[in-house]
């Protein structure tokens, strides 16, 4: 009996600690979020603690922000980037960026589903690149997932009660594959492998492994939390006087775009950003000549991740702008991903989202403009413009 007393008491311990410890992370955070000026956090590529956290991002959709879901086209430093263009007048919102390079739509389900409150008016938009599809076979694309995975987003996403079964089973079978091929994250793995078995076997030893998998959930929630209040820690005050919104010519503003890409553009005949050409692709052009030809996008097992995010977000409740983002047409022809194929692929896309009762932003029809681009698949100086235009028109609409 003695011995079961001093096996209790350290557990009994940990518990009222940790319990405490939740009780004055709550009480710092509520004496922080509303006093801080979180502009710069919104606005910042790579903000981890935003994109795999949670309370961040309530705290901006609180705000009413324009959440902005995308991958490295989001790190553009050119002032048409959304995050130096918004708020305006008109459009008095702010703009919250989430994504990095190779996030795509299956992290996005999981930052969608880890957002309290979500609404059918929210303004919510995802930029979708034809780059996620870009499936090779043989290597898969684990790595490239499990460098955004998020510990907290997953475990969250299994807990959320307005996500059906087919839902959950279907994350779990995919991030359970994808984090198998990049060999991290082993716990997540193994939870995913037996969320899907239907066998007593599995069940029973998940049922086992349920209180290791709640403490590390109530622990990942904590590290949220003191991460929140520590990047609050550092940030200003905010300014009491308000902000004095831009007003925007937009004839005023394309013609600046313009000007800024035809000095940026000098050097080669694909509408390439002079320093991207010259470093990836002036001593290669010849080598990737067809290196698309063989490709079938639309067979790619990122079409169903695709779908999948439209099932999740019609399971919460909000409706995404879909915005297809153009390739560069000039470079994507000598690759061999002909016109016609690239059509086929934007149109299935878009057929998909407006079945499923989305509204669709379809720019193929920009690939060959100029300036629209900085480089092969990243949106530059006009391009960034126009789709801050299409937004602020479709959200004010709506």
């Amino acid at each position: 009996m003695k011995k079961f007393k001093y096996f209790l008491i350290p557990i009994a311990l940990i518990i009222i600690f940790s319990v405490a410890l939740n009780k004055f992370l709550d009480k710092k955070y509520e004496s922080l979020k509303d006093i801080k000026d979180i502009s710069s956090v919104k606005h910042t590529y790579n903000n981890i603690v935003r994109d795999r956290g949670g309370l961040l991002k309530d705290k901006m959709k609180s705000d009413d922000d324009l959440m902005l879901l995308g991958s490295s086209e989001l790190s553009a430093k050119i002032e048409q980037n959304p995050i130096n263009f918004f708020p305006f007048e008109g459009a008095d919102y702010d703009v919250s960026i989430y994504g990095r390079a190779h996030t795509q739509t299956l992290q996005h389900s999981a930052i969608l589903s880890s957002t309290n409150n979500l609404k059918s008016k929210d303004k919510i938009a995802i930029i979708v690149s034809a780059q996620w599809f870009d499936f090779d076979p043989i290597k898969g694309t684990g790595s490239e997932f499990s460098v955004n995975f998020s510990e907290f987003q997953f475990y969250n996403f299994f807990h959320n009660d307005k996500l059906s079964n087919d839902s959950k089973r279907y994350f779990a079978e995919r991030v359970g594959t994808l984090l198998e091929q990049s060999g991290e994250y082993i716990e997540e793995a193994v939870y995913a492998k037996l969320y899907v078995r239907d066998d007593i076997l599995s069940k029973i030893i998940l049922t086992m492994l349920k209180p290791y998998y709640n403490l590390k959930e109530y622990m990942l929630e904590t590290k949220d939390k003191a991460q929140t209040i520590k990047t609050l820690e550092k940030l200003n005050k905010k300014n009491s006087d308000g902000k004095i919104l831009k007003v925007i010519n937009w004839g005023e503003e394309y013609n600046k775009a313009e000007g800024q890409g035809a000095s940026k553009v000098t050097n080669n005949d694909l509408n390439l950003d002079d320093d991207y050409y010259n470093t990836y692709i002036k001593e290669n052009y010849d080598e990737v000549k067809d290196k698309w030809k063989e490709k079938d996008l639309l067979s790619a097992p990122e079409l169903e991740d695709y779908k999948f995010f439209l099932k999740v977000s019609n399971e919460l409740g909000t409706k995404p702008l879909i915005i297809l983002m153009p390739v560069n047409g000039l470079y994507y022809d000598h690759l061999g991903w002909t016109v016609e194929e690239r059509i086929k692929f934007y149109g299935t896309l878009e057929s998909i989202a407006k079945e499923n009762g989305f509204d669709v932003l379809n720019l193929q029809n920009k690939e060959y403009e100029k300036y629209y681009l900085s480089d092969v698949m990243h949106l530059g100086w006009k391009g960034w413009l126009n789709i801050n235009e299409e937004m602020y028109k479709y959200f004010n609409e709506r």
